[in-house]
């Protein structure tokens, strides 16, 4: 079995609900881009092509959400969480919701009850910031209290952060601003004592978990000596709530593979975070050829990577399973 464990969807009722409330480039957009972000029956040929048994179907497109009022987001996230479950509802077998939560405050946590319960989708998805907010801000706390507590897990996309004028020049806001963006919030959990407080919380990070993997021995040595003594000289801010090694709670993180086929990004992600932590993922339908590609790309590199059977079938299927409980099966 092949599950894809980070693929993206646009159902159409969200897209006209959003151009109601406000037109955006990003949203007009997505009726120009691949078809298969919309098309449920063009995008399991696709699937029975390829060889890919299952998707997990998570929400594309974060920066729609900018600037809305908060009233419109709450109104939007249900329309969006009821898209994202029809969806999937027709063809129960192949795709596996994921809900949305844009932004977390009281009327989201109820509707993160809703989307668990009265729609079946099997996890939420957040973003690397909440309107600027870091990820280990106390508005997000009470969701990853509940979904610690019902075992929900969390999916986190990057999101754009208040940068440079200039970072969307030549799309540098998601060739590297998001994945950085990742990184962040990925940091900000661990160094924000999250996991501490919620050790059983399943996080799942898109683009390999940023980077991590890379700059892993930098993060060590800044989180256990420079914050300290860059604070002793008045350049930072040490704030670190977390109380467990750094690289230990940042390998507790479950991360896609989409490595857009490095043989070398997938070996230095297994390196980190171990073959138990790695998840199929693709970013379909993103890419070229309408997305056809980036999926045979990650499914040519791990096939091809030296990793023991056992290991490559956990990747391919075996660590969504576990993650997802019976909706992965």
């Amino acid at each position: 079995m092949i599950i894809d464990a980070y693929a993206h969807v646009f159902p159409d009722p969200l897209i006209d609900a959003l151009l109601a409330v406000r037109p955006s480039p990003e949203l007009l957009g997505l009726r120009q881009q691949s078809p298969y972000l919309r098309d449920a029956e063009r995008r399991l040929a696709y699937l029975d092509r390829v060889g890919i048994d299952r998707q997990v179907l998570v929400l594309a497109r974060p920066p729609v959400w900018l600037g809305l009022p908060r009233t419109s987001v709450h109104r939007l996230t249900r329309i969006a969480n009821d898209s994202i479950a029809g969806f999937c509802a027709a063809h129960p077998d192949r795709f596996i919701g994921v809900g949305v939560l844009p932004v977390v405050d009281e009327v989201m946590i109820q509707e993160l009850e809703r989307l668990r319960t009265e729609l079946g989708l099997k996890g939420v998805l957040i973003f690397s910031n909440v309107e600027g907010q870091p990820v280990d801000d106390p508005s997000m706390w009470p969701l990853y209290a509940r979904c610690e507590a019902v075992g929900l897990p969390i999916w986190i996309h990057p999101q754009h952060a208040p940068l440079h004028d200039w970072i969307r020049r030549d799309l540098l806001d998601r060739m590297v601003a998001w994945p950085f963006d990742t990184t962040l919030a990925m940091l900000r959990l661990v160094l924000g004592g999250v996991f501490d407080r919620h050790p059983g919380l399943k996080v799942v990070t898109h683009h390999m978990g940023g980077m991590v993997p890379y700059y892993a021995s930098r993060i060590e040595a800044f989180a256990d000596d420079m914050v300290e003594e860059y604070g002793r000289l008045g350049m930072a801010e040490p704030s670190r709530r977390g109380r467990g090694p750094v690289l230990a709670h940042l390998r507790r993180f479950y991360n896609d593979s989409v490595s857009n086929g490095s043989p070398a990004a997938l070996r230095c992600a297994l390196d980190f975070f171990g073959p138990g932590h790695i998840l199929f993922g693709t970013d379909f339908p993103f890419g070229p050829d309408h997305g056809e590609r980036w999926p045979v790309d990650e499914l040519e590199v791990i096939r091809a990577a030296d990793l023991p059977t056992a290991d490559r079938e956990r990747i391919l299927a075996g660590n969504a399973v576990e993650l997802l409980g019976r909706g992965g099966g």
